[in-house]
């Protein structure tokens, strides 16, 4: 698809006056698979519920989803007509989200774990929240800080905000994701979220696998978007 028809049919797709539902995926720590589910979520709004959809990288320090988008653009992929993807690592992030909301039916944001700022302004401006977390112990440690920083954002929220925490990079063939889901559901003293820091992290049911199909995706756009139409029909169809 050359650009002038790509435009054509952004302009096209955004002729109605939408109210994104805006989906921020972060957590406030860098590696944790947040680029590539941001991407696979966004193909999902754009390819499979045909949607206008902006995909948006505001990560302050390494634009990951911006640079997968030039990628896989130089590399002659076809990007689908609706979809937008831009780069926003700016304080004002909330206020442009907000000002896209009338021209798109979704907007995903991938907010990088090194500002905490960023992520509060996204989770603010937020319908729902995906933290994705590899099921190890140094993942699993900055999950208290990452909600304690969405408790905050969801203050000023006026969307209603939910949250879910995303099991990435399972691999059952060790027994971590197994150990990793009862700690997330039934956390330790002090481990947990809530006033007490002792009660469960809300847990998606779909867990995202450490298939090559998706750790090879950087740069492409795929068309198999696996596990994570699953996970969207989980967490937006209940």
């Amino acid at each position: 698809m050359n650009e002038n028809t790509r435009h054509k049919n952004l302009e096209a797709a955004t002729a109605a006056v939408w109210d994104a539902f805006v989906i921020v995926v972060g957590m406030l720590k860098g590696g944790t698979g947040k680029t590539t589910s941001a991407w696979f979520i966004a193909l999902y709004y754009a390819v499979v519920l045909g949607l206008p959809t902006l995909l948006l990288d505001a990560d302050a320090t390494s634009q990951s989803a911006y640079d997968w988008f030039k990628i896989a653009t130089a590399a002659g992929f076809e990007i689908p007509g609706n979809l937008v993807v831009e780069r926003y690592p700016f304080d004002d992030l909330a206020e442009y989200i907000r000002d896209k909301r009338a021209e798109f039916g979704a907007i995903v944001v991938d907010a990088g774990g090194g500002s905490a700022k960023l992520f509060h302004e996204a989770v603010t401006e937020a319908n729902l929240l995906l933290v994705p977390v590899a099921p190890t112990k140094i993942e699993r440690r900055k999950l208290v800080a990452t909600f304690d920083e969405a408790e905050r954002a969801a203050a000023r929220n006026v969307y209603g905000v939910t949250a879910h925490v995303v099991m990435v990079k399972a691999d059952d063939r060790t027994s971590l994701p197994r150990t990793a889901r009862d700690n997330l559901l039934e956390p330790g003293e002090g481990q947990g979220i809530g006033p007490g820091r002792d009660e469960p992290f809300p847990l998606a049911e779909t867990a995202i696998h450490a298939w090559v199909h998706y750790m090879e995706a950087f740069g492409e756009i795929p068309t198999d978007l696996s596990e994570y139409a699953q996970l969207m029909k989980e967490l937006t169809e209940a």
